[in-house]
């Protein structure tokens, strides 16, 4: 795809917000304009075809975001415990994606990268240990998952003090925009919940209970 020049995109941005502007009203800012009230805490991917509106059409006020490459705890702890300790949030949502940059960038060898991009590859090589498959496809996907595994791990070491009063539930996820699980494109698969990795026993989890067993199903 053809990229535009800055010019070209600067102009999409403010038309864009000029329309966001004019479809709102003060009504609609007056909630938020003192301060915020999450009820998210996302780490995401920076990949730009991960975006919060896959799971929320309207994310002001709602999803507080953090993006890494990779998304990974560690690069932005102060962030996370922001969202965390002093947004109270309910949900710690880590969401890995299908063919994540930086996971193949690491399977493949990140050598020749910049210092800063070695520096932010560097966490992944311990998840990046358990990942292995028949082909270069497979074991990406299954890199993916224990990258995500990983991160719950250290999640759940920092906030297990929350999740045991149940004032926390850290959830692990992998964005499927290529249908590799076979539940259709862009559904999100659970696969970790609070430390456990057990789809059977995910299903039966309080945090899972109000889900439609229709929609169970598809995502764990």
């Amino acid at each position: 795809m053809k990229k535009e020049s800055p010019a070209e995109i600067l102009k999409e941005v403010v038309i864009e917000n000029d329309s966001f502007v004019s479809s709102r009203g003060k009504e609609y800012f007056e909630n938020h304009i003192h301060s915020q009230n999450p009820q998210i805490t996302l780490i995401t991917c920076s990949d730009a075809r991960v975006q919060p509106s896959i799971f929320s059409e309207e994310m002001i006020d709602k999803v507080f975001v953090i993006r890494n490459i990779g998304n990974q705890l560690e690069n932005n702890t102060g962030s996370v415990d922001y969202g965390i300790f002093h947004l109270k949030t309910p949900l710690l949502l880590i969401l890995g994606h299908v063919h994540c940059g930086a996971i193949k960038a690491f399977l493949e060898g990140y050598e020749n990268e910049s210092r800063s991009i070695r520096n932010e590859l560097d966490h992944l090589c311990i998840p990046m240990k358990k990942a292995c498959g028949d082909n270069f496809e497979d074991q990406w996907l299954k890199a993916v998952e224990e990258n995500v595994h990983w991160q719950v791990k250290l999640a759940m070491e920092r906030y297990e003090a929350l999740v045991k009063k149940d004032l926390l539930a850290i959830v692990g996820a992998v964005y499927d925009f290529a249908n590799y699980y076979g539940k259709g494109y862009g559904r999100i698969k659970l696969i970790n919940v609070n430390g456990e990795r057990s789809p059977d026993k995910i299903k039966k989890l309080k945090v899972t209970s109000l889900i439609p067993e229709s929609i169970t199903e598809l995502i764990v």
